[in-house]
């Protein structure tokens, strides 16, 4: 075989390795994931807890779903990696600075390139991408800062749309659609990604206490994921953290490193739906809603958590116990 001919073999061979590791993100058949398992629930004595700093579970190929540590601290949020053709987004970054305690940079490099080898490309660029600007959010993003290949996008609109495009964040074949929705947090936006039918909320909707600082925009915020769920087809809705238990309308008291019972992660447009009743229900007045999934505070503290009963009892308990 000639030079040309091996030549030739070779770059047929990149050609199509090339073509290979292209995903199509637009196909029309879902991409489904694996919700099996179960999140570590910190410890009664944080220091100690010998579990992992970061927990990191494979939502499905292209999606992973990360979880700090309750014993490393008390808010255990979550962040979100996703993987597209040319690019990769870390949603949120952790409540803790410091890569001693939180090694939030390496685990997610440790992700990227087991997926880079796996899918036979390249590291891809990573953008960090925080969904507001609460300190559970932010506090991590700091390692990011002299990492190569990496765009951090702090969360403001003039950094976020150095990054979108009308309103989109495309890592290469998989297009996330980008919704400001504030109320809780003015700085706050919400994802939704087509491809695995997810809906990403960050602080602004999730199963725990949900404090409403301005109510004309949580309102309208709402609303939008409304309708956006009356579009699209969500297959789950997933927020920034977990603060109820598995028992309905109870949640866990602030700073509770030890989480046994907790309530699963995701929601569903049911619950987007409910929030937007009670909320339209509430109508600015200073009021406590105790919903099963959600508690919905206005014109309180975040710690006003018993105030409420018995007015508004979560559904689950409006029968009379007749013993």
């Amino acid at each position: 075989m000639g030079i040309k001919h091996v030549l030739l073999v070779f770059l047929i061979m990149l050609i199509s390795t090339s073509l290979l590791a292209q995903v199509d993100f637009e196909s029309d058949t879902p991409a489904p994931g694996n919700l099996r398992f179960t999140w570590i629930h910190g410890s009664v004595s944080a220091m100690a807890n010998t579990d992992v700093r970061i927990q990191v579970h494979r939502y499905n190929e292209h999606t992973y779903m990360l979880r700090q540590n309750p014993a490393t601290h008390w808010e255990a949020p979550f962040m979100y990696l996703l993987m597209g053709n040319q690019r990769a987004v870390l949603l949120d970054t952790g409540a803790t600075e410091e890569a001693e305690y939180f090694p939030l940079r390496q685990v997610v490099d440790g992700v990227l390139q087991r997926w880079a080898y796996a899918q036979g490309v390249d590291m891809p660029e990573l953008v960090v991408m925080p969904l507001g600007s609460d300190q559970s959010q932010n506090a991590g993003i700091g390692q990011f800062s002299d990492r190569p290949n990496t765009i951090l996008v702090t969360p403001d609109a003039d950094s976020r749309g150095s990054v979108l495009e009308n309103e989109l964040l495309d890592l290469g074949g998989r297009v996330l659609q980008v919704l400001p929705t504030p109320g809780l947090d003015s700085a706050a936006v919400s994802l939704y990604d087509a491809w695995a039918e997810l809906l990403f909320t960050g602080n602004a909707f999730y199963p725990g206490r949900l404090v409403i600082r301005d109510f004309p925009a949580y309102r309208t915020s709402l609303q939008a994921l409304v309708d956006l769920t009356a579009s699209q087809s969500v297959s789950n809705i997933f927020g920034g953290r977990i603060e109820m238990t598995e028992h309905p309308g109870l949640d866990y008291r602030l700073r509770a490193n030890y989480r046994p019972d907790e309530r699963v992660l995701q929601l569903q447009t049911q619950h987007l739906e409910s929030a937007l009743l009670a909320v339209t229900l509430i109508n600015g007045a200073t009021d406590i809603r105790i919903m099963d999934d959600f508690i919905l505070m206005h014109g309180v503290g975040r710690g006003a958590r018993d105030w409420g009963y018995p007015v508004f009892i979560p559904e689950a308990f409006q029968n009379v116990n007749t013993r």
